[in-house]
């Protein structure tokens, strides 16, 4: 709202008399939940200007913009210092050089503290203009050599990212192993530590992240969580950085959480929970999109919580405390929703109300096709569909066997989903041989094994299958 009020000030500046089109253009819009826009040329059916609507839109969309940079000038890192940097070059232009001197400086030193390395490049460029003006041999050779060092900063900046990346692609595409691992272990120690004077946040922040990643495919998933909690402290160590970069502080808490499910250590969960909560209060971040996410994230976590300790009564009345909330967000928000609506109907199962759990699954797998959901969760959800209606005992089951059988013939890489499905089929016939009972064991031991091995796709860790699976053949007395 205070975007919006801004924007109306900065436009009345640029009104032309009292026929500002694209100031009626933006409040017609702004009326609107979800852009229409036949209804636009019917409100403006009369006018001029409706003729060539997408030109009046272009300067809209531009117009939004400029008063968008306007009210945020001062407020991020980036566009302050684009300021500064131009304050810097008018100083310079003028001939003020003893101002510029002092701008220099003064920017420098935060840049520094904040290690903005590029900005601060771009600054000591300006500097070295200024010593070449003075022809100050001394402060030319000082800048010459700072500028290399802050380069090479960079270089091992950048050279650990890629490495992140690249493991973090690499088990996207289950490609990960005990070979690949040593590879990269050993490009990483080629930069890191890196010598006096050329460490930094980022270098440590993607070290911590490759070495989070190594661990996580090697399970060792408690030096992971340790990689999540030394870049938690590097963050709080300069408040800034929580500031400038809240996605990537929210992502961090949140896998540490994650760790702890791993961990089971579930005592630990909820107030790392409440500290995702918190934080965008705590350090007076206004970020809507980043406050949607951290909503998502943490409903969800606290959901997988209440799963894992079998409170599902207590999951099932946060769910109906949070959901006014819920139907507020636009269903191609982003995937993760999709995500918390599975566990929403894990929740539900887990409280024997099959039907509100069902409610929830085709939801998901109504909207599959409108919004990039991953693969995985796709094949679960039409998992744990079957698992619903088995333990419903609905006739249906047959027919949505059959279907996700036929969704996942072409789905060959997911092997631990296809034994899954397997021990549904099994379990749900009444009568079952000595083969088939035989058949489940196999069944399960080989899903236990395929959980030891190096880079093997995991299930979604939203509901355990293999528990699942377990404890139906205990309840039979199959093993």
């Amino acid at each position: 709202m205070s975007e919006k009020r801004y924007f109306k000030i900065y436009s009345s500046r640029h009104v032309i008399g009292h026929n500002n089109n694209y100031i009626h253009l933006f409040d017609e819009i702004d009326k609107q939940k979800e852009y229409d826009e036949a209804k636009i040329k019917s409100v403006f059916v009369h006018e001029t200007f409706v003729k060539h609507l997408p030109s009046e839109k272009n300067y809209l969309y531009n117009h939004i913009l400029e008063s968008l940079n306007a009210f945020h000038k001062d407020r991020t890192f980036l566009t302050r210092y684009s300021n500064i940097l131009m304050n810097i070059e008018v100083l310079y232009n003028k001939g003020l050089y003893e101002q510029c001197r002092k701008v220099i400086q003064k920017a420098k030193k935060e840049a520094y503290a904040l290690e903005k390395f590029s900005i601060l490049f771009l600054i000591i460029r300006w500097e070295t203009l200024v010593y070449v003006k003075d022809e100050d041999i001394k402060g030319l050779r000082k800048s010459f050599a700072e500028e290399l060092r802050i380069l090479e900063v960079i270089r091992i900046q950048t050279a650990l990212m890629q490495i992140a990346f690249n493991i973090q692609i690499e088990i996207y595409n289950g490609k990960v192993t005990n070979a690949y691992i040593e590879k990269q272990q050993k490009e990483i120690s080629n930069y890191y530590p890196p010598q006096k004077g050329y460490n930094s946040f980022w270098a440590q922040y993607y070290y911590h992240s490759a070495m989070g990643l190594i661990y996580s495919v090697q399970k060792k998933y408690l030096q992971c969580f340790n990689c999540y909690k030394d870049i938690n402290v590097l963050m709080q160590s300069e408040k800034q950085f929580i500031v400038d970069l809240p996605h990537i502080y929210h992502t961090n808490n949140n896998n540490m959480v994650n760790l702890m499910f791993v961990l089971e250590n579930y005592d630990r969960i909820l107030p790392l929970i409440q500290h995702q909560k918190a934080f965008t209060g705590i350090y007076k971040i206004k970020n809507p999109a980043l406050s949607l996410k951290v909503f998502l994230n943490t409903f969800e976590s606290e959901l997988y919580l209440y799963y894992k300790t079998e409170q599902f009564e207590q999951g099932v009345l946060t769910i109906k405390r949070l959901e006014p909330e819920l139907k507020k967000v636009d269903i191609k928000f982003s995937p993760s929703l999709f995500d918390l609506f599975f566990v929403m109907s894990v929740v539900f199962w887990g409280n024997e109300d099959f039907k509100a759990s069902i409610r929830w699954l085709n939801k998901i797998l109504n909207h599959e096709k409108e919004v990039n959901l991953r693969k995985e969760l796709q094949i679960n959800t039409r998992l744990f569909y079957l698992i619903v209606l088995l333990e419903k005992e609905d006739l249906f089951f047959e027919n949505q066997y059959n279907s996700t059988k036929r969704f996942m013939a072409n789905e060959k890489e997911f092997k631990k989903q296809a034994l899954v499905l397997e021990a549904i089929k099994i379990l749900s016939e009444q009568r079952r041989s000595g083969i088939k009972k035989n058949r489940l064991v196999q069944i399960l031991s080989a899903m236990k094994q395929m959980e030891k091995k190096i880079g093997v796709e995991s299930l979604n860790p939203q509901f355990d299958f293999e528990q699942w699976v377990e404890l139906k053949m205990i309840n039979e007395k199959i093993i």
